[in-house]
Formats: C-alpha cells, sequence, structure tokens
C-alpha cells in the first residue's frame, strides 16, 4: 500500500485537473465544442422556431433557450473531456504507471471532476452572455436564484461526468469518445422534449421530464429564472425544493458509483 500522505491530496487533486486542462486547451475539436456548439445551437433556435410578434419581445423565451442549450453545451463537453481522458488512460495502460505511485484514486478522480466541470461551467456562462448580448431578459436573477442556478449547474456537470465514466467501460476506443458524447446529448436533448421545454412534443409520459436530470437540471433553472415558464407545462414547473434534492440525490448515487469504478477498474491491484 503506497503512502499518499507523501504528496498531499489537494496537491495530487490541482495536478490532475491541470493536466487534463492542458489536454483540452490543445484539441481545437474540444475548444469548438465548449465554445461554438451550444451558441449555433441557441442562434438555430431563436432563428427558425422562435416567432416575435411583430412589436413583441422574445425576451424572456431567449433567456429559456439560453439556459436549455447552456446545459445541453455543458452536458456535451463534459462527458467528451472525462470520457476521453478515462478511456484513454485506460486504454493506453497509463493506469500501470499510476498505480506504481502513491496516488489517491480519489485525488485522481477528483481533478477530472474539476477539469470537466470548469469546461462545463465556461460553456455554460459563454452561451447565457450571448443570449443576452441577443435581448435575452431574466426575470429574477436574485440572490436565492443565482444560487439554484449555480447549484444545478454544478449537479448537473457532476452528474454527466459521473455517467461518463460508465460509458469509458463500455466503449473500447478512446478517439470515438467525442462522438458519441455529441450523439448522446442529442439523443438526451430530443428525446426529452429539447431538454424538457417543449413537452409537448413527446407522444406519453410527459411527466418525466421532471425526474430525468437533464431536462429537470434545465427546467429548474428555467422555473426560477425565466420571466415566464408557462411555455414549457404540463408538466408543472419543478420549482420545490423537493426537485432539487431529487437532483442532489442522482449526483450523489452517481458520485459513488464513480469511487467505486475509479478504485476497481483503474487502481485495483492486477
Amino acid at each position: 500500500m503506497h503512502d499518499t500522505a507523501r504528496v498531499p491530496w489537494t496537491r495530487q487533486t490541482r495536478t490532475f485537473a491541470r493536466r487534463h486542462v492542458r489536454k483540452v486547451l490543445r484539441s481545437k475539436v474540444l475548444l469548438g465544442i465548449t465554445v461554438a456548439w451550444p451558441v449555433l445551437w441557441y442562434f438555430l433556435s431563436v432563428l427558425v422556431f422562435v416567432d416575435v410578434p411583430e412589436g413583441g419581445s422574445a425576451g424572456g423565451l431567449k433567456a429559456g433557450l439560453a439556459m436549455t442549450y447552456g446545459l445541453f453545451g455543458a452536458f456535451t463537453i463534459t462527458v467528451a473531456v472525462f470520457a476521453g481522458d478515462f478511456a484513454r488512460d485506460l486504454d493506453g495502460d497509463r493506469y500501470r504507471k499510476f498505480r506504481a505511485m502513491p496516488i489517491a484514486p480519489t485525488a485522481d478522480l477528483a481533478g477530472r471532476l474539476l477539469a470537466g466541470a470548469a469546461f462545463g461551467v465556461a460553456s455554460y456562462v459563454v452561451t447565457i452572455a450571448v443570449s443576452i448580448a441577443h435581448g435575452a431578459t431574466f426575470g429574477r436573477p436574485d440572490p436565492a436564484a443565482l444560487g439554484v442556478l449555480a447549484l444545478t449547474l454544478a449537479l448537473f456537470c457532476l452528474i454527466a461526468m459521473a455517467a461518463a465514466m460508465l460509458v469509458a467501460l463500455v466503449i473500447t476506443k478512446p478517439e470515438h469518445m467525442t462522438t458519441i458524447a455529441v450523439i448522446g446529448a442529442l439523443i438526451a436533448f430530443y428525446a426529452t422534449g429539447f431538454n424538457g421545454v417543449t413537452p409537448g412534443m413527446l407522444a406519453e409520459g410527459a411527466d418525466m421530464v421532471n425526474y430525468v436530470p437533464n431536462s429537470l437540471a434545465t427546467r429548474i433553472q428555467i422555473a426560477y429564472l425565466s420571466e415566464d415558464a408557462s411555455f414549457m407545462t404540463p408538466p408543472a414547473a419543478p420549482d420545490s425544493a423537493k426537485y432539487l434534492g431529487l437532483l442532489g440525490a442522482y449526483a450523489a448515487g452517481l458520485l459513488a458509483i464513480s469511487v467505486l469504478i475509479v478504485r476497481r477498474f483503474a487502481y485495483a491491484p492486477e
């Protein structure tokens, strides 16, 4: 058993986080996904699908779309970064080297989570900023609502990255992970009625949009920050604490599974 105390846990975590950040910064594809991907979808929806009455304003709807595509972009980049790096390290036998070092598995996991979350948050913030410049108006930007936004964003990034670890165990070709991340995000997006903002497009089972993580996070944000959330009902908007608790439960459960995965498949002795 290695003495991981020789290198503080926090220092190990920072080292893994910097390692993964540098990898993404060297990839033009991943940087494009971070910045351009959700913004392009936002403008496509606004220009094609939003019908603004003459003399009217679509500021509230634009805000809802910005949150929708902000989380869509965060999901895509976090899965691409997290699953891709983890799969490459498994496939390249890097963990044989890591196991020979005094590394704490949880520091490895935490560093990966921080790096993925950093890009997920960056993607989200860029989308929101672009929407504000384009006329989006947020109805209740008070401290409580902004706290809900930050919490749901953090929890959703954690859920996405934890789920990505399961994907990385199944997909044996790391070079396919970016494509798989994009396709997976699109499937989740459309299967939940554009992340839950248009549940009417679902033939049946529209109530699920208040329980599936990607649509749940989106609908919580819109319920707390949009000027008008009526466009995404029915079902009723998830604006009570129990829905935040459900999102937190998803994150906690998947995080526990992630710890087991990194210990069992990455750092367990051969």
